[in-house]
């Protein structure tokens, strides 16, 4: 809807890579799950150790001014996302609702929590009516949102103390862009996500597992050499970017003579790959990168 509208209005998309409201693509479906099982959007971010919304807009200012913006009419029903920009000084006189015409039986839930729980608005009496199948009612719904003025709202009506506290404790400075923090046990997800993910590869199952961000910040399929069958492998190959690492000590590579893939290693972390191999069928395995 937002794409439609600006095609035919004008107007300008900033992309922040905020998937899930800040939690990242890999638990957002982890919430998903999460929701099939009966919790509602908040409660799926909240039970997995994240605030119910971890986005942060400090880069926005800086965007807006290089693109000569000096103030903007923000596409949103969401109260929070105004006051965050607003206090970081970007002006929002008023806002362009979203808001499909009717709702159905798989976004009804999801639109009412954003309302009832998030503070969202715009909604109006649309979560009353029944469900029916509203494509195209969405599609020609468009064409002209009607602009509303912006009331704020501070950040104690539109956040409860408890979500305000973990925000807090898991967010760090607006203007840093800082992820997930561990807590103090040094775990982000408690200790049983990782006694869960110790047996998951102890059954040859696959894993997850998300670098620091100070470090490559990047995930990583994981599982037990000895356990992999050609499903999984094919799984790791098609769902990620296609290259396989296997550690090795030095020792070993050196009695199958397998060298440094580059001999001057530039890598900011220092890295050690060694040179790409493709085993044979004799062998059983496909190609490797040995690190």
């Amino acid at each position: 809807m937002a794409l439609s509208y600006l095609q035919k209005h004008g107007g300008a998309i900033i992309y922040l890579q905020q998937e899930g409201r800040g939690i990242g693509l890999a638990n957002k479906v982890a919430a998903y799950a999460l929701q099939d099982e009966g919790f509602d959007t908040v409660d799926a971010n909240t039970h997995l150790g994240f605030p119910e919304d971890a986005r942060q807009y400090g880069v926005v200012p800086s965007i807006l001014e290089d693109m000569g913006i000096e103030s903007i009419h923000l596409m949103t029903n969401n109260p929070r996302k105004i006051s965050r920009l607003t206090r970081l000084g970007v002006p929002v006189p008023d806002t362009v609702p979203m808001v499909v015409p009717q709702p159905n039986k798989y976004n009804r839930k999801y639109l009412q929590t954003k309302r009832e729980r998030m503070r969202h608005t715009n909604f109006g009496s649309m979560l009353k009516l029944n469900d029916v199948d509203v494509v195209s009612q969405v599609m020609n719904g468009i064409s002209s949102p009607l602009v509303v003025p912006y009331t704020p709202i501070t950040e104690a009506e539109s956040h409860n103390e408890e979500i305000e506290e973990a925000r807090n404790k898991l967010l760090k400075d607006e203007n840093s862009q800082t992820g997930v923090q561990a807590f103090d046990d040094g775990y982000c997800f408690g200790r049983k996500s990782v006694e869960d993910a110790i047996a998951a590869v102890a059954r040859g199952e696959l894993v997850v597992v998300v670098d620091d961000e100070c470090r490559e910040n990047e995930g990583d399929f994981i599982m037990a050499a000895d356990l992999c069958t050609p499903e999984t492998m094919a799984q790791i190959v098609r769902y990620s970017s296609g290259v396989i690492c296997v550690g090795m000590e030095g020792d070993r590579m050196d009695e199958l003579e397998l060298p440094a893939m580059v001999t001057n290693n530039e890598d900011p972390k220092g890295t050690a790959f060694s040179v790409t191999v493709d085993a044979t069928v004799e062998h059983g395995k496909i190609f490797l990168c040995i690190q």
